[in-house]
């Protein structure tokens, strides 16, 4: 009776801890991913300064307005009209409005304003840049959990056969009509499978692990990754061709994308530049007064009296500058150059990744048709060789090999399945497809 108590506690407990895990679909892991990922967050702040770097830009075009006030007090002596030295203790103020604005400087400021506008361009595409990269990295995470979660799976049912088949020779020993020898042999591999079982079952905990933490979630609190649900004709359908994948990808690609922006930002820093050897013009105006406690006059008739107002043009024509000039330019257009070289290797980079992942998904899919008719044709084996040995006419032996051989085809065309979805997943991502948890469709 205390058995059974016990039994249905143990039970409700275990119901009441699954209820209490929050469940994760890849939509949801990948929506956790995107909001908590450092890098994104990063490259949305830097978006927001380069974003004030082109306002300041478009602002740079405006005159310049400054405004300023002083008071000041002195006490002493000094000598008046008649050449006496007397007291002073004497207040004044002033007021002062001063505004300028750049005529010509070299295209300086227009160059400016486009090389900050590419720059903010290029500060978007990296936010999806590290968009795509975060939901490459949970694709992959999950997938490998999912496939932890089937061989899991397939270690169990190997157990269950052995167990099985365990107890049936521990019955028949038991009837006098088998034998301690396959008794043994049975217990022999029931050990080793939970071995294999354990091993497995720690895999998969790392695999969750690795899929938390990346969704930067506490894993003390609990998560169950839901199922993946696909559909068979997936793993069967004609593959794009390469050339189209590539095309898609490259188009997409909001790396590339980046890297063009800044290499148009680079280009206009050269002209930037460039702009320090031609000659500037400014125009500058003022307007000033004063008051002072030395004079007789109100503090407002001597603000009106000492007006003062002026305008000039300022004209700079650069001679020698100690080569800074020439340092500048020179400087901008390494930047340019490293910029070309940048996105000359950005470029090969996709390409790279595009032609492995298309190699790798093409190889996926051929051996999973392979290691699905493989699979079929081990099923049937094993099974005839289960009854041939439960009515005695193999030994152990045969049918150990006959169900290792089993297993390690579902090994297979798990290993397949999931090495077709991982690149699958991938392609669609980099072509700007979405994907989910019904096969990526």
């Amino acid at each position: 009776m205390k058995k059974i108590i016990y039994s249905s506690l143990f039970a409700l407990l275990t119901v009441f801890s699954v209820q209490a895990q929050q469940s994760l679909s890849l939509e949801e892991c990948i929506n956790i991913a995107l909001d908590n990922n450092l890098n994104i967050k990063r490259s949305r702040n830097n978006a927001v300064a380069a974003r004030a770097g082109l306002m300041q830009s478009k602002l740079s075009f405006l005159p310049s307005l400054n405004a300023s006030s002083s008071a000041s007090w002195s006490e002493g002596s000094a000598l008046n009209t008649a050449f006496e030295r007397v007291s002073v203790n004497n207040w004044s103020a002033r007021s002062s409005l001063n505004t300028s604005v750049n005529i010509f400087n070299g295209f300086a400021t227009i160059n400016g304003l486009t090389q900050s506008k590419f720059t903010y361009e290029a500060a978007l595409d990296n936010i999806d840049n590290n968009i795509l990269t975060t939901k490459i990295s949970v694709v992959v995470a999950y997938l490998q959990v999912i496939q932890g979660k089937e061989n899991l799976r397939i270690a169990q049912e190997r157990l269950d056969i052995l167990e099985e088949q365990l107890a049936r020779e521990e019955k028949r020993e038991a009837a006098g009509v088998g034998n301690m020898e396959q008794v043994y042999n049975f217990r022999s591999q029931v050990a080793n499978q939970k071995l294999s079982y354990v091993n497995s079952e720690n895999q998969l905990k790392s695999n969750e692990l690795a899929l938390i933490q990346l969704l930067l979630l506490d894993p003390a609190e609990g998560y169950e990754i839901q199922p993946l649900t696909v559909a068979e004709q997936l793993l069967n359908s004609e593959l794009p061709q390469y050339s189209e994948v590539f095309d898609k990808s490259v188009a997409f690609s909001p790396s590339i994308k980046a890297q063009e922006k800044t290499l148009k930002a680079s280009e206009k820093g050269v002209s930037v530049a460039k702009g320090s050897r031609y000659p500037s013009l400014s125009a500058s105006a003022g307007y000033g007064t004063r008051w002072a406690s030395s004079t007789d006059e109100s503090f407002f008739d001597q603000y009106d009296l000492n007006q003062n107002k002026g305008m000039s043009f300022n004209l700079n024509i650069p001679i020698f500058n100690n080569g800074r000039t020439s340092g500048r330019i020179q400087q901008a257009k390494v930047n340019k150059l490293n910029s070309d070289l940048q996105l000359e290797q950005t470029k090969n980079t996709l390409t790279n990744l595009i032609q492995q992942a298309y190699l790798d998904l093409v190889n996926a899919q051929s051996q999973y048709r392979a290691a699905s008719e493989n699979l079929v044709a081990l099923e049937n084996s094993f099974q005839f060789s289960k009854r041939r040995y439960e009515s005695g006419t193999i030994d152990f032996v045969t049918y150990l090999q006959n169900l290792n051989a089993k297993n390690q085809g579902e090994l297979q065309l798990s290993n397949a399945k999931y090495a077709f979805l991982i690149r699958d997943f991938i392609l669609k991502l980099y072509m700007g497809q979405h994907v989910s948890g019904d096969g990526g469709n």
